[in-house]
Order: C-alpha cells, then sequence, then structure tokens
C-alpha cells in the first residue's frame, strides 16, 4: 500500500471536484428533470415535444460523448466556461433526463382521480400538481432518484476526459507517476466510491422509512 499512502492527499484532494460536480449537477437535473417531466406530460404539443426531444435524445447518446460535445459546443460559441462547470452542465441535462423519465412514473402512478377531484375544488392544474400529487409521488420515487443520484456520483469519473482534476483524475495520475502498482491505486480508488454510494444507500433506507 506504499503507493496509495505516498499519493493519499493528492488523491483525496480531488474529490472536492468530485463532490462539487455532484452537488451542482444533483440540484441542477432533480430542478431541471421535473420541469421535463411536466412539459413531457402536458397535453399542449409547443411543450411536449421539445421535452421528448430532449429527454430522448440525452437518453441515447454515451455520456462521454455527451460531455465531449458539452465541452467543445460551449467553446465553439466563443464563451470561456472551465472544463468544471462544462462537466456540470452535461451531467445535469444527461442526469436530468433520466430524473425525468422517473418523476414522470411517479407522477402518472397517482390515481388520476385525486387531480380532478382537486380540481374540481378549484385548484389550477399547476396547484393541484404542487400541492396533491407531487408530494405523493415523492415518496414512490425516492428509492429510484437517490439510486439515480448513486449513478451521477460514480459519472463524475468520466469528468477526467476533459481534464477536470477530480478524484479519479488524480487515481490516474498518480498511477502514471508511479507505473508500478496500478491494482493498489485502482483498488483504493474503487474502495472510496464503494465507501461513498454505500453511504448513500444506507441514508436512503432510513429516509424511506421516514417518509413512508
Amino acid at each position: 500500500m506504499e503507493a496509495v499512502w505516498n499519493n493519499l492527499g493528492y488523491m483525496l484532494g480531488g474529490l472536492s471536484f468530485s463532490g462539487g460536480i455532484a452537488a451542482v449537477s444533483m440540484v441542477g437535473s432533480l430542478l431541471l428533470g421535473t420541469v421535463l417531466a411536466v412539459l413531457r406530460l402536458s397535453e399542449r404539443r409547443w411543450a411536449r415535444y421539445p421535452a421528448v426531444v430532449l429527454i430522448e435524445g440525452a437518453r441515447s447518446v454515451p455520456l462521454v460523448l455527451f460531455i465531449f460535445f458539452t465541452y467543445f459546443m460551449i467553446a465553439a460559441q466563443g464563451y470561456d466556461v472551465s472544463a468544471f462547470w462544462s462537466c456540470c452542465v452535461a451531467l445535469t441535462i444527461y442526469i436530468g433526463a433520466y430524473v425525468a423519465e422517473i418523476v414522470r412514473g411517479g407522477i402518472q402512478s397517482i390515481d388520476p382521480g385525486q387531480t380532478e377531484a382537486a380540481r374540481a375544488t378549484g385548484l389550477s392544474t399547476y396547484s393541484a400538481l404542487r400541492h396533491i400529487v407531487l408530494p405523493q409521488a415523492v415518496r414512490r420515487m425516492m428509492p429510484a432518484l437517490v439510486s439515480q443520484m448513486i449513478v451521477l456520483i460514480k459519472d463524475t469519473s468520466v469528468a477526467t476526459i476533459i481534464g477536470v482534476p477530480e478524484f479519479f483524475t488524480r487515481v490516474l495520475e498518480a498511477n502514471a507517476r508511479s507505473l508500478a502498482y496500478p491494482f493498489q491505486l485502482l483498488l483504493f480508488a474503487a474502495a472510496v466510491y464503494f465507501v461513498i454510494c454505500y453511504s448513500l444507500s444506507l441514508l436512503s433506507r432510513r429516509l424511506e422509512l421516514t417518509v413512508s
């Protein structure tokens, strides 16, 4: 484990970048996914069709290509955006497409009669969705949403392809310097991701019990 100890501080320093990407993308994808889900369920074609195109388009492209495309597209427009923020934008859109389908499924799982009853009392469609449907749907969506957020945390490792100095990038750099202990360093990286993701899965189970 000599290679791990010699590079421990350097590798763990990349977790701040990984955590930053994950935090920004989590908030962004949850907001974007909810909006896309509502638009996809809209009866208005001008609102529904663009949401369908974005959702299906993002879900049909490998994440690596999506990050590359976003990074170079932003640069081609003349914007000086760092690799960190380019990755945040890409992951927000990419994960947001999956979140949209989770939210859509959660909303459609609620008995339509509840929406009709809410409308009958004078609530608008938006108010019924916000106050009646979504609070119930969130409970059913929680396991799938947490699973998607765990996937997002692991997906931050793909940021290495555009040079973001996140955790996995630094593991690879440490390995390139030593060239003698790749198994130790990669096993350490796997252990760190396992601890983070398993902790979140335990938290999600407790959260499920709390909201049930």
